[in-house]
């Protein structure tokens, strides 16, 4: 890249070179001009808040001393740059997190020099304007969700380790925008000591029907359990579930399927025992509904038996995205290439045939046996509907074998599980293999949370 840019501003500067400078008698270069100082060369990064208090915003400083016949030029992104005085900055927000450098360029009519900086950004940036960032699975679409307008109460117990109770959570909000506590002082670690009940006006259930229901946990830390009891108001013995989930950092989503119902209102008994005190939480996103097969959740990226988690991309990583005479037309943009996050935007000239949007995502280091049954999932964000994804889990070196090669509709907005189990294996290196063709020209689709793992 550093040599693709050069080339380019070199031409640049020779123009500018032979207007601007004079020869030196003891340069012999052709063009004239003085030798940068590398000396004088400085860059700087800092990493500070926005508006809305997040820490994605770098500032990039050209300290250098102002060198007579020289011009200064910082690259943000490795591609792109912006002439930089001495002295100036320049800033942008990086949306996503991880370790980042950025360059900083000078020219003069006969010199280049070019000296770089390291910076790093701790967590993605969300945007505060959007209803729902695609941080992972969001939990049960499909159906009625009988929740969706719950005019309930929010009560709680929490208590220190003697059990006398008495602590306030200061519990706020509602299911729909979200539902916040904070773990006070002084609270016990056994469960049941840390108790958040949401209830009265439920829904009625009816004994003979079965239910799907999730709900979204944002824990601020990781290596806790959570207590989840969807269960019948007034009878502590009658529930959907009432076991311990081990919560991650971030985005938790407790999904249960085609669980019996019982003929009473509906409540959420749920605890948080053994959390740290001063720990903010959030609840939102409850959903459920009589059982639709369509409810399917996916599994977690995070689990130890996921062979993709922090896998990365394959050297054979490539595009092939085609107009509708099937020629090949320019590659998306994308970023964020990763298993738990994967972006790209689809570029316009495409076709709408199944295949002429295809994104090869080959894994090195990941190999099947055959003989063995795995399971697969990947959640899906669009922001405009897509009438067909292709998800094509296959052997690297044959197209032929495959876990599967269904199109999945993906309606906008709305994150969608995509999930196979107790697929044959085979004996090879796995490669996903994805196609958009027939998606509108410049939806953004995001892949998150890609899983693989023997069944």
């Amino acid at each position: 890249m550093k040599k693709i840019i050069y080339s380019v501003i070199a031409a640049t500067m020779f123009v500018w070179g032979l207007s601007s400078c004079s020869p030196v008698d003891s340069d012999d270069h052709s063009l004239g001009g003085s030798p940068v100082n590398s000396s004088a060369l400085s860059i700087s990064a800092n990493v500070t808040t926005d508006e809305t208090g997040q820490a994605n915003v770098v500032t990039v400083t050209n300290g250098s001393q102002a060198q007579s016949g020289v011009r200064y030029y910082i690259s943000l992104d490795g591609k792109s740059l912006i002439e930089t005085a001495a002295g100036a900055s320049v800033s942008q927000i990086v949306k996503k997190k991880g370790d980042y450098t950025a360059q900083l360029y000078a020219f003069s009519a006969c010199d280049q020099q070019m000296i770089s900086t390291s910076y790093s950004i701790a967590e993605n940036w969300k945007d505060p304007n959007a209803s729902d960032e695609p941080e992972g699975w969001m939990g049960f679409t499909a159906g009625t969700n009988l929740l969706a307008t719950w005019a309930h109460d929010n009560n709680y117990w929490f208590s220190p380790s003697d059990w006398s109770g008495g602590l306030n959570p200061n519990l706020d909000g509602n299911l729909q925008e979200g539902l916040t506590f904070t773990i006070p002082a002084g609270t016990g670690g056994d469960q049941w000591m840390a108790q958040v009940h949401i209830e009265h006006n439920g829904p009625t259930l009816s004994a003979g029907k079965n239910y799907d229901f999730s709900i979204v946990i944002i824990s601020p830390v990781g290596g806790i359990k959570a207590t989840v009891k969807p269960q019948m108001e007034g009878d502590d013995n009658t529930f959907f579930t009432a076991d311990q989930y081990p919560l991650n950092e971030g985005l938790n989503v407790i999904a249960l399927s085609n669980k019996p119902g019982w003929d009473g209102l509906f409540k959420i008994a749920l605890d948080f025992a053994g959390a740290p005190a001063g720990a903010e939480f959030t609840v939102k996103r409850a959903f459920l509904t009589e059982h639709n097969d369509a409810n399917v959740a996916p599994f977690d990226y995070n689990s130890s038996k996921n062979l993709l988690k922090d896998q990365p991309f394959g050297t054979d990583f490539r595009f092939w995205f085609a107009d509708g005479g099937w020629a090949q037309i320019a590659d998306p943009e994308h970023d964020g290439d990763a298993t738990s996050l994967f972006c790209l935007t689809v570029p316009s000239g495409m076709g709408g045939d199944q295949w002429q949007g295809q994104v090869h995502i080959p894994f090195d280091n990941v190999k099947l046996s055959a003989g063995k049954k795995y399971n697969f999932s990947i959640v899906v964000v669009a922001d405009n509907n897509v009438p067909g994804l292709t998800v094509k889990p296959q052997n690297d070196a044959d197209d032929n074998t495959f876990l599967s090669a269904d199109r999945h509709a993906i309606a906008a907005n709305v994150p969608t599980a995509i999930v196979f189990t107790g697929r044959e294996g085979f004996d090879g290196k796995f490669r996903l293999c994805l196609d958009f063709g027939g998606t509108p020209a410049g939806t953004k689709v995001t892949i998150l949370d890609m899983y693989l793992a023997e069944q």
